[in-house]
């Protein structure tokens, strides 16, 4: 995913009245400016305003915008690559929420103003002096496309900036490298050639992931997955991977998907997963041998990739009807190599606090344990921060969320090993993916254009009387 800053700047003039190409063709320092009637601001972004007590707006402006009739203003910027995008945002240049950050521009009495990320994240405050001073402008991201691919820029004035060049009545201010576009959008990680049959561990990726190498090695930047059993074998310490659990690939003629020891995974067996960055990328998948996959000093990455949300595909249910799906979310530090195993112990808890069941034939929600959506034919349960979810069937995708962060998650199959009747059935795993996870940010600060207002001529002081002598004048 990439964010392309190519479209048109936001060009806020501070001269009282509309200075676009429509109202004000010449001179071209005027026409290239966008304002726009602050009654046509879009209705979330002026509520919102009124909400944070912002005052009498003077001025606003649109990216691209012409005052053409008929014409709404052109995208600011747009994103490329597949996935759908599921947030777009002002943030800094580190790609967090503004938070203070000085915008290097100031009210008339020299106040500085600083950035702020509202609450709803699509809006960005100037505020003079902190948190609580002043809204003096304030910017709006207008989502574009269905799917998002990009959006446009509005901006409002509340009070006017001070400008250096009091010789140029047009002096232009802007918020270079002080705010960036940020948007997110799920990742999902494929297992196309994965090696088949029985093994210790996979670490498999996206698609055409990114890399870079450091000292001599290629490693992947992006988020990885690495796969093993519940309780997989010490195999570094001299096991055979029999003696635990394995990890089992098959494809059936379609998709691979992942069980563990005898291919399903059956009655209080499970598969641990694991997120981690700076994976090797001669052992991530498809570069993945089924020898190398045996070997635990190949479970070699960096660090740990902590999210807050995930699903899993829930396939290929056998011995039933439905399943029961347990999962277990916890936190863990870094421990690649033959210390990866070991460091399933003392791993920390994190309480799950949301489940969301999906059919992924209609993309539907069809059961979601906040009580908004019900099906009688699931259940979903709670304890000690552990999900249990009865009634799954296989097609379901099943969505989860934790307190806080997490970059391991343990899920088993719930059933009672001595389970009777229908609804204990075996099941695989397909898709994988973490929610948020890939993230592209974009300076768009440079584009934000605030122009100083054109000079004026009043009467100052007292003015003379006029008097007019008559002497000479004929009657």
């Amino acid at each position: 995913m990439a964010i392309a800053i190519t479209g048109e700047d936001v060009v806020l003039d501070e001269t009282a009245g509309l200075q676009n190409a429509t109202a004000t063709p010449t001179p071209a320092g005027d026409a290239d400016d966008n304002d726009i009637l602050v009654a046509s601001l879009p209705s979330s972004f002026s509520t919102r305003l009124t909400a944070l007590g912002a005052g009498t707006a003077t001025g606003a402006a649109l990216s691209g915008y012409t005052g053409a009739a008929g014409n709404t203003g052109s995208n600011a910027f747009t994103i490329n690559g597949g996935g759908s995008i599921t947030d777009i945002r002002f943030v800094d240049s580190a790609g967090a929420p503004l938070n203070g950050v000085d915008s290097g521009l100031d009210t008339l009495d020299g106040t500085s103003i600083l950035l702020y990320t509202d609450t709803d994240n699509n809006i960005l405050l100037g505020r003079a002096g902190g948190a609580d001073g002043a809204i003096v402008f304030a910017a709006y991201i207008e989502e574009t496309g269905s799917p998002v691919t990009g959006g446009k820029i509005w901006t409002v004035e509340y009070q006017p900036l001070k400008h250096p060049d009091a010789t140029n009545p047009d002096d232009s201010l802007n918020l270079l490298d002080k705010v960036f576009i940020g948007a997110t959008q799920d990742l999902g990680f494929s297992l196309a050639g994965a090696p088949s049959g029985q093994n210790l561990f996979l670490m498999f990726t996206k698609l055409n992931p990114n890399t870079e190498t450091v000292d001599g090695v290629v490693r992947i930047t992006d988020p990885t997955i690495i796969a093993t059993g519940k309780d997989p074998a010490d195999q570094s310490s001299g096991a055979n991977i029999n003696t635990g659990d394995t990890i089992n690939t098959s494809q059936g003629g379609g998709p691979t998907t992942i069980g563990t020891n005898n291919q399903m995974i059956v009655e209080q067996e499970g598969i641990r997963f694991s997120f981690v960055t700076g994976a090797r990328q001669d052992v991530t998948v498809p570069n993945l041998s089924q020898t190398e996959a045996d070997v635990e000093s190949n479970i070699d990455f960096t660090d740990v990739y902590n999210a807050t949300s995930a699903s899993f595909d829930v396939v290929q249910l056998q011995g039933g009807k439905s399943a029961v799906v347990k999962v277990s979310a916890f936190s863990t530090a870094a421990e690649p190599g033959v210390n990866f195993v070991n460091g399933y112990t003392g791993d920390t808890p994190v309480a799950i606090t949301n489940i969301s069941v999906i059919n992924i034939s209609t993309g539907l929600v069809i059961e979601n344990s906040d009580g908004s959506v019900d099906d009688p034919a699931i259940g979903i349960s709670f304890a000690n921060g552990v999900a249990t979810i009865t009634g799954v069937l296989a097609g379901y995708q099943i969505e989860y969320t934790t307190t806080s962060d997490h970059n391991r998650v343990l899920i088993e199959n719930g059933a009672a090993i001595d389970a009777r009747g229908n609804d204990h059935a075996d099941f695989d795993i397909g898709g994988f993916t973490l929610r948020e996870a890939s993230t592209s940010i974009a300076e768009i600060g440079s584009r934000m254009i605030f122009e100083d207002d054109g000079p004026s001529i009043s009467a100052t002081g007292t003015e003379p009387a006029l008097t007019v002598d008559e002497t000479v004048l004929t009657t």
